[in-house]
């Protein structure tokens, strides 16, 4: 009986103890490996079956005691020790509070200043998922089966998932809208997407798309379309007016499809979109909507309808003259407070 004696006094002495360290050098005493404890688990390998079972429980059921009544204290030491220091370390509630507060960053805050705008004029604001299947992301865009963007050198195909991806363009919006919707309908999306590319100064895997929609059962032409794509414009660039030149092209789900192209000119080496500048840049592209579009829609009237669509980082990087399109998602607060500043002013 004089182990659990000593336990017991071991036990009495640890619940005197309220520093954590004091409580762990007391525990090498009993249960480390030259501890009283220790020794007398030795002892068993002297004794015969039966006393050696016997005295086993006896022993086990001692240093369950005193492992409970050390954890025990333990908790309590570690209680006392934080209300000490939530004691000494109050925080005085009439001292001034910081000022800088935070800010949108350039790409949100165009995103929100372009869609406050296209609200308030009556355009449905619609986004869609960002996996997406290729019936939305292709098929319905009149993309055929042979295209190159197919391709997983474009594309990002998600593995185990038949004919599933993460979306390449926000045009897909446009035909779940479309399906879903009514005529006549004006929309507006702004997205992310994912192309298969390196990242580098002006290009990026992961970047955001701006797609414009207008259909109807009345006619639309292309007139239609120039005057929308010259008021966008301006818009984005905080200009009264523009110039826009448009040049033939080809894209699956327009037709006739056309590159949209601004006038600008360099001031102290910045690009400045104006209306009477000396050079021209290319913007994005657009056009009337195939009528095989509206077939995948569903849609069998005779509708008329226009689409563009422009990247946002494009469009912000010649804003605000940022040359590498990294420093839009760089973390530096420096740069952000930067085009965050000149964003909001």
């Amino acid at each position: 009986m004089e182990i659990e004696a000593t336990a017991l006094a071991f036990i009495n002495a640890i619940k005197k103890l309220n520093n954590i360290s004091e409580i762990d050098l007391e525990k090498s005493k009993f249960l480390g490996k030259s501890g009283i404890l220790t020794k007398e688990f030795k002892k068993l390998s002297v004794l015969d079956g039966e006393n050696k079972i016997s005295e086993g429980k006896r022993l086990n059921a001692i240093k369950n005691q005193v492992e409970d009544a050390i954890n025990n204290q333990i908790k309590i030491a570690k209680q006392l020790a934080l209300n000490k220091k939530l004691k000494e370390e109050n925080v005085d509630i009439t001292l001034p509070v910081n000022k800088e507060f935070g800010s949108l960053h350039i790409l949100s805050y165009e995103i929100r200043r372009i869609k406050e705008e296209y609200k308030a004029h009556g355009f449905l604001i619609l986004d869609g998922p960002e996996v997406e299947t290729e019936f939305f992301n292709f098929d319905a865009l009149n993309i055929p089966k042979y295209h190159p963007a197919r391709q997983s050198q474009d594309t990002f195909y998600i593995k185990d998932f038949q004919d599933t991806l993460l979306r390449t363009q926000t045009s897909c919006v446009q035909i779940r809208a479309m399906q879903k919707n009514a005529l006549p309908l004006s929309m507006i999306s702004i997205g992310k997407v994912y192309r298969n590319d390196q990242l580098d100064a002006t290009h990026s895997p992961m970047f955001h798309q701006i797609e414009g929609l207008v259909v109807d059962n009345k006619p639309i032409n292309i007139g239609n379309l120039k005057d929308a794509l010259s008021k966008f414009v301006a818009f984005v660039f905080d200009v009264d007016s523009v110039s826009l030149r448009f040049r033939p092209s080809f894209f699956p789900f327009t037709e006739p499809s056309m590159e949209v192209d601004c006038c600008y000119s360099r001031e102290n080496g910045n690009i400045k979109i104006n209306k009477d500048g000396n050079s021209w840049l290319e913007l994005g592209g657009a056009g009337m909507v195939h009528p095989n579009v509206f077939k995948y829609c569903g849609i069998d009237t005779e509708p008329y309808g226009f689409a563009f669509g422009f990247g946002l980082e494009r469009l912000v990087m010649l804003k605000y003259g940022i040359n590498d399109i990294r420093s839009l998602y760089d973390t530096d607060m420096r740069i952000l407070k930067h085009y965050s500043s000149i964003a909001s002013n």
